[in-house]
């Protein structure tokens, strides 16, 4: 009999952790738990401040000469897909739009993984699709997609985690952040990418089977970087739904890692009612605030449950101006703008 797994209010475990790149390579079960995918994803700005986010997916292992990759799942192509995802605000876009440069990307069912000297080496070959390669080591990071995207950096902050335990499903959520330059569709660009994974229970696929993050009736997830004129950099993440689940980590190049114990947030609607014109958030007394970028908007995902949308997170009253940032999350319309009753 498979050991019981209890929850706890919707209360979250989060904090500093310690990371190795043979985490991305050796086959895990965190609290017992099965990984679903590794996911590197960000958001870059131009020289002249113009946005391009990216994502992909990357499954568990390669998929089997002739299958796909879990890619006709209804619910994982819903999720993600098999491809690159790469949406751009350039030449004066006043939203996020899907560019079709992403269609030459290697598919993420034949993405392989092995440790390479200390470093974890994530890549696929030249087919009829075009190279990937990404290289993360102790603090470097490397991230190659030809044609598309060239981009090395350096670890932000400490590596972060959250574990979210439930009676029917369970997510644990290792995180790292990297400071990046490189180019982006052919310009040069400057931001921070993540490179995270979801570890969940057998037949969990993040958003659509077996994510506790449904059960807790999660109204909005935030992941943020900024680094400040002064020179400063933090990092975070933001989650909170009913009951007692939040996470509130914040992060800095100092080594600081805090977690919050008491947290609250409220979601301004856009008078459509769907996308956030502002999202204010309290972590231990205090108050901090997600300001969407103009042309944040991701309005070629939609409609979805779940908004997608680029912010800046700041302290309420910050005078620092922002050097290099990124805010990108979701809030969820039909679940509401508070925390509601369990």
């Amino acid at each position: 009999m498979a050991p019981a797994v209890l929850d706890f209010a919707g209360r979250a475990l989060a904090g500093k952790r310690s990371f190795t790149p043979a985490d991305l390579v050796d086959e895990r079960t965190p609290f017992g738990l099965s990984r679903e995918g590794t996911y590197l994803w960000g958001t870059l700005r131009s020289d002249d401040g113009e946005l391009c986010s990216v994502m992909r997916r990357i499954p568990p292992a390669p998929a089997a000469e002739g299958a796909d990759g879990g890619a006709s799942d209804a619910g994982q192509a819903l999720a993600l897909g098999d491809r690159l995802m790469v949406l751009a605000a350039f030449d004066g876009g006043d939203a996020l739009r899907l560019r079709r440069e992403a269609k030459v990307a290697a598919r993420s069912r034949d993405i392989t993984r092995e440790l390479r000297d200390g470093t974890a080496v994530l890549a696929a070959a030249a087919s009829d699709q075009a190279a990937m390669r990404a290289e993360i080591g102790d603090t470097s990071f490397t991230y190659v997609e030809d044609g598309v995207l060239d981009l090395r950096g350096e670890l932000a902050c400490s590596p972060l985690h959250w574990y979210l335990p439930g009676r029917t499903a369970s997510l644990y959520y290792p995180t790292q952040t990297y400071l990046v330059s490189g180019t982006a569709l052919g310009r040069p660009v400057r931001g921070f990418l993540f490179v995270e994974e979801a570890y969940m229970l057998p037949g969990g696929v993040l958003y659509v089977r077996k994510d506790p993050l449904h059960d807790v009736n999660y109204l909005t997830w935030h992941s943020w970087a900024t680094r400040w004129e002064d020179g400063r950099t933090e990092i975070g993440h933001v989650l909170f739904g009913a009951g007692d689940f939040h996470v509130g980590l914040v992060a800095d190049d100092a080594g600081n890692v805090r977690s919050a114990l008491t947290m609250d947030v409220g979601v301004t609607r856009a008078a459509d009612g769907y996308w956030h014109d502002g999202i204010a958030v309290v972590m231990d007394g205090t108050a901090w605030e997600l300001v969407p970028d103009p042309a944040g908007r991701m309005v070629d995902l939609g409609p979805i449950p779940n908004p997608q949308q680029e912010s800046l997170m700041r302290r309420a009253g910050e005078v620092r101006q922002p050097d290099v940032w990124m805010a990108w999350g979701e809030s969820l319309p039909k679940v509401g703008n508070r925390r509601i009753s369990s």
